[in-house]
């Protein structure tokens, strides 16, 4: 294939992996990517393959995708948060997409919510680069309090709070880059 890229996953190497909904259709998707989050490889149903490069447009907001030699760009609309679904323009056609990871397909299912323990640890879902921390130790925080602003794939990802209670730590500072799963953040539930 060339360009240093590797043909096959290798072992250690960050993979996520997503089931990705939209209309009726659920597709599940692995993925990894450099730790700058510019070239993307995709590994999809049936052994297909997609090799992506992203250049930033407009920084948070307008992406161009190079697919196989296409170019398709990307416009996140206003409005979307954490843990809805994505509302973006795919070149100039509306999509909403569901994008879960194995932790909201296992919370999807059997309805879990933060540990039992009244801990919630804040991980990040895939590499980014930390641009602010928004709360400090000790800060009280309720559901949807902003906690962190992650920059990943060129796009600023709000990390809002699932529970009320209070912050116990905090593993990374602004300019920080994170691989997925990287602790960030500790919440204590209040009880």
């Amino acid at each position: 294939m060339g360009h240093g890229r590797k043909d096959r996953w290798s072992p250690g190497e960050p993979v996520l992996k997503y089931q990705v909904e939209w209309e009726d259709q659920k597709i599940e998707v692995i993925a990894d990517c450099d730790p700058l989050g510019r070239e993307w490889r995709f590994q999809m149903p049936r052994g297909h393959r997609i090799d992506v490069r992203v250049e930033t447009l407009e920084e948070g907001s307008v992406l161009r995708l190079i697919i196989g030699g296409e170019s398709k760009t990307v416009s996140l609309l206003p409005g979307n948060r954490v843990g809805d679904p994505i509302r973006i323009l795919l070149d100039h056609t509306p999509l909403e997409l569901d994008v879960l990871d194995p932790i909201d397909l296992i919370t999807r299912e059997v309805g879990v919510g933060p540990r039992s323990t009244g801990i919630q640890e804040i991980t990040s879902l895939m590499p980014g680069i930390i641009r602010k921390v928004m709360v400090a130790v000790g800060s009280k925080v309720e559901v949807g309090t902003s906690l962190i602003l992650l920059e990943a794939m060129k796009m600023e990802n709000e990390i809002q709070s699932q529970v009320v209670g209070t912050v116990l730590g905090i593993h990374v500072k602004e300019g920080d880059a994170v691989a997925a799963g990287a602790l960030m953040l500790v919440v204590k539930q209040d009880e």
